[in-house]
């Protein structure tokens, strides 16, 4: 399929598909030159995409993602792989949420106590940290 094709069907951009080419994520050996020398992507691309953008929606990094394409590539990607690379980025995630938690109440701390000069409350009442 052309790139074009492959973009639709993955829902990823005519660039971001040449971009994840650049840096390896995908690579040549699934892909062939028509007369026009126009590239043709084979299935397994399209598949590797979807695995791509999907893997970006749970969060994972692009370099997360293409230790997890080697995986894929040697037949070893598995539950027993896979999960310690889930509880790690579960671990980022709850660090995340602990943070935002925290800069919530002081912002309800802030809004319940601001009264009369907002700079100096805020100046006086807000930690950085």
């Amino acid at each position: 399929m052309l790139i074009g094709e492959l973009s639709e069907d993955s829902g990823l951009s005519r660039d971001t598909i040449r971009w994840y080419e650049k840096i390896g994520l995908i690579n040549g050996e699934n892909m062939t030159r028509d007369s026009n020398n126009y590239r043709i992507y084979d299935d397994e691309v399209l598949e590797k995409l979807i695995l791509i953008r999907r893997s970006k929606s749970f969060g994972f990094s692009l370099k997360e993602i293409k230790g997890m394409l080697m995986l894929v590539e040697s037949e070893n990607l598995n539950c027993t792989s896979t999960i310690p690379m889930i509880d790690a980025k579960l671990d980022v995630l709850e660090e995340k949420i602990t943070g935002l938690q925290n800069v919530r109440r002081k912002l309800i701390d802030l809004k319940e106590n601001c009264s009369g000069d907002c700079q100096k409350q805020i100046i006086n009442r807000s930690s950085i940290d």
